[in-house]
């Protein structure tokens, strides 16, 4: 849910050495991947000169260059390891071990896993909320966002590329902020319409001028970081104020209070910064499993709170 606000905050403390980590200006790692390239690689790095046998793996949108690096990569860290010194970060990425293809087997499995609650309890939403509950639309636009953008954070660990990393920052700040607008709509449900649409128009106008800004020339990391802080302080403001006014009337707000507690709880994870366990599992992908019991705690409160609107639907 608030994923993008903190994978921001760790990138901003690499916001001037992303390109230029410490294992890629290596001079192993540079002489390695020169005389790679130069050996096997055409011209342009993307197609080997002749037949290769490289694993099949390999081949999952892998270029030769890319491939040159990945092998590289390993062959610095068992530098740096024989020296006794810790594992350097390459691109501003750790060291992952893939698997078939996937460049981060287990962000990606738990992207899916995130994916597979939303699927599954949307599936439900379908079918115990009636279309006239006054939040059915609102959930709906909820339930495609979060949808869209686990699926994209699943594509991008599988293959970090551009348009991938493009992709996943987008979805992932449209998840974030889609969530604060869907509890606000929630919390401006009793009073005059105006403010709904007035909320929709600055929401929209929000996502559209951050998406726009962020498309055109380089990735600005550090305007992203802000824009998705912005976005998740109206989230977690929004839902205090409906937890500390529905707490004795609503049941439906504990469930709510769970995921918000869970997901500040799991959140020295994606502040943490240590090389992977066992080349798989880094800070970034186990807090993409601790946010699987936010997603089931807030699609729980969905249900129970639409549950008790179908029932006050006569009086609105």
């Amino acid at each position: 849910m608030l994923s993008l606000i903190l994978k921001s905050s760790v990138l901003l403390s690499l916001f001037s050495s992303v390109k230029a980590s410490l294992g890629n200006t290596f001079p192993t790692y540079r002489y390695c991947v020169e005389q790679c390239r130069e050996a096997i690689c055409d011209e342009a790095g993307v197609h080997y000169k002749s037949y290769v046998p490289v694993p099949l793996s390999s081949k999952f949108l892998w270029s030769c260059n890319d491939n040159c690096q990945y092998e590289c990569m390993w062959d610095t860290v068992r530098v740096f390891q024989e020296k006794g010194w810790l594992p350097p970060q390459f691109h501003g990425k750790w060291p992952f071990i893939r698997f078939l293809g996937v460049q981060e087997p287990a962000s990606t499995a738990f992207s899916l896993l995130n994916l597979g609650i939303h699927l599954k309890m949307f599936k439900q939403f379908l079918r115990e909320v009636r279309r006239t509950n006054p939040m059915f639309k609102i959930w709906i636009i909820y339930a495609m966002c979060s949808i869209n953008g686990w699926v994209w954070s699943s594509i991008f660990h599988t293959r970090d590329l551009p348009f991938t990393e493009l992709m996943d920052y987008l979805s992932a700040f449209g998840m974030v902020l889609c969530t604060a607008y869907s509890i606000g709509m929630r919390l401006l449900l009793k009073f005059h319409q105006v403010y709904s649409l007035l909320f929709t128009a600055v929401t929209v106008a929000y996502f559209v001028n951050h998406a726009t800004y962020l498309s055109w020339g380089l990735f600005d990391y550090k305007y992203n970081m802000i824009a998705n802080l912005v976005a998740g302080v109206i989230l977690f403001v929004n839902c205090v104020i409906f937890s500390l006014v529905y707490w004795r009337s609503l049941p439906q707000s504990k469930s709510l209070l769970i995921a918000i507690g869970i997901l500040a709880i799991s959140l020295y994870l994606e502040l943490s910064d240590f090389s992977p366990i066992w080349w798989t599992f880094d800070a970034h992908a186990l807090w993409h499993l601790t946010t699987a019991p936010v997603t089931y705690y807030y699609w729980k409160f969905i249900l129970e709170d639409s549950k008790h609107l179908q029932k006050e639907i006569p009086r609105w």
